[in-house]
Formats: C-alpha cells, sequence, structure tokens
C-alpha cells in the first residue's frame, strides 16, 4: 500500500526583510506526502513540474524524504509553478505574505490549469494505493471519478466554489473521499454558500467517513458517524510560520488512520488529534511547509538572471553522522556507567538456580550477548542470548526471567516476543524515557534500567547503533567489576581502549591490503570465539546495515570443519580476526593458513571478558574506518521504499 499524492508540483521560494533564504518543494498534497514519508511509510507523487531548476528542485525535495518520485513527468518549455513567501519583522514578531510573483523581477512563474496527464496517473495507480488530493480542478476530478481507491482531500481554499452551482459542489464531493479536512475558513464559506446549519450539516450531506476541520488556536473539530468531537488546543506553540500547518495536521491523521488497519475508532480520537498537534507544533518553530523535515535548499544566481528564473544549489559539506556518534561515544559510556541503571541491576536478583534470557536485535543483541556472558560468569546460571523471534520457538517454561535490550525501550520485535511473560519478570536496558516505556509495555517502572539522565540526554541519529551495542555492555561490566574488585577503574579502562584503537586503525589503514579488502561489495570472513564474539555480532550487524560488504561469520574451531571450501574455492579470503591476548595451539594453525589471504588481525591487550569489552569498543572505531576509507556516512545507508514495510512492520512475529 501506497500513499499517492496527485498533481503539479510547485517550489516555494522563502525570503525574509527581501533577502532569499531558500527553496523547497511546496503544495499541500505533496506537503502531506512528504511528512508521511518521513513517517516511514510508502508514498509516491503522480505529478508534472517543467525541466528548470525550479522543477529539478522539486522534485529532489520528494526524493531526498525517500518519497517515490518515478511518476513525476517532467515536460520540456514549461517553466514549474513558483510561489513567493516573505516574512518581514515587525516590532519582533514575524509576519508574512504568499505571493505567486517574485519579489524580486514581479514574474509570475504560474500556470492556472493542471497539465497532468489523467490517463497515465490512472494506469500507474495500483488497487491500494490511498490517493491525496488538496483541490477539485477538472483533471483532479476526472481521477477522483475513474477511480475505485481510497481518497483524502484537503482543503485550505474555496475559490474554486465561487462560481459552481450549490449541486454542482455536491456532485464533486458527495461519496467520493474516506476523510475531508476542511480548515474553517472553508467550512464557514460552505455552511452559507449550501443553506446549512452547522458543520454537522455539511457532514452528512458530503457523506465522508470522517471529517475534520482544523480552527487554528481554537483547536480542531472531527466529525465521525454523525457526531461531533470538539478537542481545544491545550497548549499554544510559539509561532514562526504557520505554513504547512494544516497539512502536517491531517498527515498525521492519516497516519494514525493506516497504522488502525483503515478504521475510524472514537476510544483513539484523543489520541490521534494529540498526535496531530505534536507534529504541528514542530512545523510552526520552523521556516517553511517542510522546515521541520529538511532545510531549505541554499541557492545562488547565475550570471544575471533573477533566482527564479535559473539558479544553482549550494551544498554544504556533509557531517558524517558516523564520526559524530562515535565523537560522543566515550563521554556517553561514561555517563552510563554511573547512571543509576548500574544499582538498579542488582534489583534483578540474579542467582545460580535460574535461567534468564537476554533478548536483543540489531546493534542491541551485542550488548544482549555480553550481558548474558557477564551474568554466567557471576552465578554460573544458565544465560540465554537469542533473538526476539526466537522466544517463539522455545519451551520458555523454566525461564525465571527475562532482560530486554532496546536502545528505544519501545523496539516492538521485543516487547511483542515477551508477551507471554508476567510484567513482573520483565527488565528492559535502554536509554528510552521511562514514562513512555512504562505506557507503551506495561513494564514497571522499577523494572525499566534506564541509562538516560539529566547530563545524558541525547541520543545518537543515524541507522547504526553504536551506543545502544556498547552502552549496556559497559552497565554490565561496572555491575561485574563493582562484585569483584570494586577497586577497578572503569572510565580509565574505556579511555586507554578507545586511545589504542584509534591509534591501532590508523596505522592500520596505511596498510595497502587492508584497504582493497574493505573495497564495496567484497565479502568479509569474520572469526568468532574466544571472547570475541560480542565484538563479531556487533561488526557484522554494523556491515551488513550499511549496505557496503558482505559478510560471512565462522566459528574459528568449526572452520575446521569444511567451512575452508567456501573460503578456497570462491577465492573468498578476505578476514577480519578478532582475537584475545593468549593465543591458543589450534589458533596458531588457523592464523598460519588464514595467511594464504588478506588477514586483519585485531587483537586485544586483554583475555577473558576485559578482551570481549575491548573489542567490541574495537568494533565501533572499525566500522568508522571503514566508512573513512570509503568517504561514506555508514550510518546513512541508502535503501528502498520496499525495505520500510518490513522495518516499520509491527505485529504478530
Amino acid at each position: 500500500m501506497r500513499v499517492v499524492s496527485i498533481g503539479d508540483l510547485v517550489t516555494d521560494y522563502y525570503y525574509k526583510n527581501n533577502k532569499l533564504l531558500g527553496v523547497n518543494g511546496g503544495m499541500t498534497s505533496h506537503n502531506i506526502i512528504a511528512n508521511l514519508s518521513k513517517f516511514g511509510i510508502s508514498t509516491s507523487v503522480s505529478g508534472v513540474c517543467g525541466n528548470d531548476d525550479a522543477g529539478m528542485i522539486s522534485i529532489k525535495s520528494l526524493e531526498d524524504l525517500k518519497v517515490d518520485v518515478s511518476n513525476i513527468k517532467v515536460l520540456n518549455n514549461v517553466k514549474t509553478r513558483c510561489f513567493h513567501v516573505s516574512y518581514f519583522d515587525s516590532d519582533g514578531k514575524l509576519s508574512f505574505t504568499s505571493k505567486k510573483r517574485c519579489p524580486f523581477c514581479n514574474i509570475k512563474k504560474w500556470y492556472e490549469e493542471s497539465l497532468i496527464d489523467c490517463n497515465d496517473i490512472i494506469n500507474n495507480i495500483k488497487d491500494d494505493d490511498i490517493l491525496v488530493f488538496d483541490n477539485l480542478n477538472e483533471k483532479n476530478q476526472n481521477i477522483i471519478d475513474n477511480t475505485n481507491n481510497k481518497k483524502v482531500i484537503d482543503l485550505g481554499q474555496y475559490f474554486e466554489f465561487e462560481n459552481l452551482e450549490n449541486s454542482k459542489i455536491i456532485e464533486k464531493i458527495k461519496g467520493k473521499f474516506n476523510i475531508i479536512n476542511f480548515n474553517e475558513r472553508v467550512s464557514n464559506y460552505l455552511i452559507k454558500k449550501l443553506n446549512l446549519q452547522c458543520d454537522l450539516d455539511i457532514f452528512k450531506l458530503l457523506q465522508p467517513e470522517f471529517m475534520t476541520i482544523t480552527r487554528g488556536s481554537d483547536g480542531a473539530r472531527f466529525i465521525y458517524d454523525d457526531k461531533i468531537f470538539d478537542f481545544t488546543l491545550q497548549k499554544k506553540a510559539d509561532v514562526i510560520d504557520s505554513t504547512g500547518a494544516g497539512d502536517a495536521f491531517i498527515s498525521s491523521i492519516i497516519k494514525d488512520w493506516i497504522d488502525n488497519d483503515l478504521k475510524f475508532e472514537i476510544s483513539k480520537f484523543t489520541k490521534w488529534y494529540d498526535n496531530s498537534n505534536k507534529l504541528t507544533f514542530k512545523v510552526v518553530n520552523k521556516m517553511g511547509a517542510r522546515g521541520h523535515l529538511k532545510s531549505l535548499y541554499k541557492i545562488k544566481k547565475i550570471d544575471n538572471c533573477c533566482t527564479c528564473e535559473k539558479f544553482e544549489v549550494v551544498y554544504r559539506k556533509q557531517i558524517k553522522r558516523c564520526n559524530i556518534n562515535i565523537n560522543n561515544l566515550k563521554s556517553r559510556l561514561k555517563n552510563a556507567i554511573n547512571s543509576n541503571s548500574v544499582i538498579k541491576i542488582n534489583n534483578i536478583n540474579f542467582n545460580e538456580s535460574e535461567n534468564y534470557l537476554f533478548i536483543g536485535t540489531g546493534g542491541s543483541f551485542a550488548g544482549a550477548y555480553f550481558a548474558s556472558t557477564i551474568i554466567n560468569q557471576l552465578y554460573g546460571c544458565n544465560t540465554y542470548a537469542i533473538y526476539p523471534r526466537d522466544v517463539n520457538y522455545r519451551n520458555n517454561k523454566k525461564i525465571n526471567k527475562v532482560i530486554l535490550f532496546s536502545y528505544s525501550g519501545t523496539t516492538d520485535d521485543i516487547i511483542n516476543s515477551v508477551s507471554n511473560f508476567s510484567d513482573e519478570d520483565k527488565y528492559i536496558i535502554t536509554k528510552g524515557e521511562t514514562k513512555k516505556i512504562v505506557l507503551k509495555t506495561g513494564i514497571k517502572k522499577d523494572n525499566i534500567l534506564s541509562y538516560r539522565s539529566a547530563s545524558n540526554k541525547s541520543r545518537e541519529r543515524g541507522f547504526l547503533s553504536f551506543e545502544g551495542a556498547v552502552a549496556p555492555a559497559a552497565i554490565f561490566l561496572k555491575y561485574y567489576y563493582d562484585k569483584i574488585d570494586p577497586n577497578f577503574d572503569l572510565e580509565l579502562f574505556i579511555n586507554e581502549s578507545f586511545d589504542y584503537w584509534n591509534n591501532y586503525f590508523e596505522n592500520a589503514f596505511n596498510n595497502t591490503d587492508i584497504k582493497k579488502m574493505i573495497s564495496k561489495g567484497n565479502i568479509i570472513n569474520i572469526f568468532k570465539g574466544d571472547y570475541c564474539n560480542s565484538a563479531c555480532y556487533d561488526l557484522e550487524s554494523k556491515i551488513i546495515e550499511s549496505g557496503i560488504l558482505n559478510c560471512i561469520i565462522h566459528e574459528k574451531k568449526n572452520f575446521s570443519h569444511g567451512r575452508f571450501i567456501n573460503y578456497e574455492n570462491l577465492n573468498n579470503k578476505n578476514s577480519i580476526y578478532f582475537k584475545q591476548k593468549t593465543t591458543s595451539k589450534y589458533e596458531q594453525k588457523l592464523l598460519e593458513y588464514l595467511k594464504l589471504g588478506n588477514n586483519f588481525v585485531i587483537e586485544s591487550k586483554y583475555n577473558g571478558l576485559l578482551c570481549e569489552f575491548d573489542l567490541l569498543i574495537a568494533s565501533q572505531l572499525l566500522i568508522c574506518f571503514i566508512g573513512k576509507i570509503l568517504d561514506i556516512d555508514v550510518s546513512k545507508p541508502k535503501y528502498s521504499e520496499d525495505s520500510m514495510k518490513i522495518y516499520f512492520y509491527k505485529g504478530e512475529l
């Protein structure tokens, strides 16, 4: 299922005090799609633009938000519609005007009749697509009348009704939309125009499933099943720019409707309204209808042409998110081990006679594995580190407690996997907000071990999890040493580990053979065992999620049972070999054999648990160095729309 917006594309220009701030894509239906795409919903645009600079930026603004733009037609000798929003400081308050004429050259780049090809759009519409419109022009009406899809319309203007007979207005809308959103100006106009008494009469006459009316600072009105639900604005935002607020409001409604299997439930309306308000607050605190999604594109003049005619995009040097996360990781780990989460581990009451599951997914699995190793070492009890779905295929009668690892604290896979366990027996290691986790999961507040604190609120951004992998491991290592050697200085150990591996990889990546190993698309063998497993699981996860290499994990001794055939016959001789300080006799032979190819040995200065944690830190720095060699941000991989369907899947495992 996709949500598809339909119509001519628009490029919005933004000015402040007669100075051009930048440009972005615009138009209500496409703004709605932009918001939905940011929610992770599959979206597409069917429309047209010119082959000018404005047209290219209108497409790019959607493509950068991962909206499918393959059904946008670029027309030669057509100037893309442009809209100009000018802000002015007046006594400390920001006012703005919106015009179709450029404030610099007074040229209007706006064609009135839509240029979309109705037949082409109809042919590209899938049966389960949800269609979004923002006006009822002749071509939109053609598509509305000739498709059986679910439809949404957001009408913020009433000018197209002014010259229509009442019967024609009713004919264009009646029974054709699942959701209609009006702002109050339009609903008041229709009440007067159609000789009605109230908003409920509009609903009964036009017969949508659900109708919303935005009322600015007075809140909003929902109408469903012939009943009115009024919501007042509890908290007023400091408005910088109200452009796009209505678009965001209905976007959130559509998102909640989709999440509720396209059903309307009165019991959920308050939550839907609250969600819409939260998104709207973000919008009005930024300049531009999409300012909360992506900053304006900076542009500059070309030759002597006005920027509304020709321009060049000014690109800032991209800051790699991976580098930021790595630079902050050391301080975040120190904050984690000094949080009260370490104290709260004692409340879990581990003992030698019980059995425990440690559950994590993605980057959090490494933390789960390390924690299970710590508890096994301390108590000799049975500990199992597993993925969420594996819980469903076990007999768990003898499991006494489950310890969950989730950076956000609300990962659906993990929460759903333990639904059959008593809330008393569930614990979660997280950096999420305790209140939110309690509300979503039902897990007791005392059982939530969050390493979030007043001085450690910031969270990593990006696709890969660094803090989420290492911070839980650090917390359990602190718990371990508090019991066996309270004088052990874990902060000092973390400092030394970071310094050592930084220097180690700096020198190692001067090696030409290692650089060749890391070439995009190569296959890497990763060898685990001997207190290296956490690092191996973590590195494999990060390399796979970054989309740069393929990996095969081998247990060191299991490799001897025929796995070398793959290594030899497929000429797959690039390896990353984690090891502790001590080298066993078998390992000596294995390392000698691996000299047949390129073998990057990453050896810790420690044995045992300290090696396991030390190499887990090494894994974080290694992936960052790989990104540097390839000059990419491994935290921001490319991925398809279809992948988001499984990424955001919520439900039974």
